[in-house]
């Protein structure tokens, strides 16, 4: 049985590759998501068979969850699409450690064991797409945890794709700037000119899935964001830390 397995898959980015993958003809696709009114609002957009897991990945019982069901099924899994995550803006004594943990749970917990048990089952040709952010290239004050769990992404997708290479999976990086998604609608004093940079989550789960099938190692997807990915290299970090504000 040939499936795709993803998080965060209610809405946003997540949902929007789900779309993008429906027509690639696999058995199943598995939408991971907190809320299960959501899940199955968003299921009804598949002509393909899902599977919905209204689950919190927070919750160590979730990854149990998953793991029978994949031990239960031995699926080959074609696409790993870890979408899931979540972000406060503010300077760091401003958080509180709810959201702290929040952050660090979901984005670099929670993806790093999903993509753990699900890996066993994914064999020669496929594709694991790790959402990350163009906020992981360089620190962001008013915006650390959140950057610092993103470049931890980066990095571990970047090193998982090294060992992998000898089995022919495919990981790739998504790395967007601004998207216009409930996620960043959500965040708090937005500056206007990453709002004028918003793009849709549409365009990202086009190019993800683009990225991925060419085998890319990191999907940038617009020209603004692959220009911050540029002065990330080549500018010192401590000169761009000096245009916060």
């Amino acid at each position: 049985m040939d499936i795709s397995i993803i998080s965060g898959a209610s809405s946003g980015i997540g949902f929007e590759i789900a779309k993008e993958i429906d027509s690639l003809g696999l058995d199943e696709i598995w939408l991971i998501s907190s809320s299960k009114d959501k899940l199955i609002r968003a299921s009804e957009a598949f002509n393909t068979k899902t599977r919905i897991f209204a689950l919190d990945l927070s919750s160590k019982e979730s990854f149990d969850v998953i793991d029978d069901a994949l031990k239960s099924s031995n699926p080959n899994v074609k696409y790993l699409v870890c979408s899931a995550g979540v972000g406060y803006n503010g300077n760091f004594e401003e958080l509180n450690c709810n959201q702290i943990s929040k952050m660090t749970d979901i984005n670099v917990t929670a993806l790093t064991k999903l993509t753990s048990i699900v890996l066993p089952y994914i064999n020669e040709c496929g594709k694991i797409i790790e959402i990350a952010s163009s906020a992981g290239f360089m620190p962001q004050p008013g915006f650390s945890v959140y950057a610092a769990t993103k470049s931890y992404v980066i990095s571990f997708s970047r090193a998982l794709r090294q060992e992998l290479k000898p089995k022919k999976i495919s990981v790739t990086a998504v790395c967007p700037g601004p998207v216009d998604t409930p996620f960043f609608s959500g965040l708090e004093n937005v500056k206007e000119y990453k709002k004028k940079y918003a793009i849709s989550p549409q365009k990202v789960a086009i190019g993800a899935l683009k990225a991925a099938k060419r085998n890319k190692a990191l999907f940038v997807p617009t020209f603004s964001m692959k220009m911050v990915h540029l002065a990330s290299k080549i500018v010192p970090t401590s000169i761009i830390l000096r245009f916060y504000k």
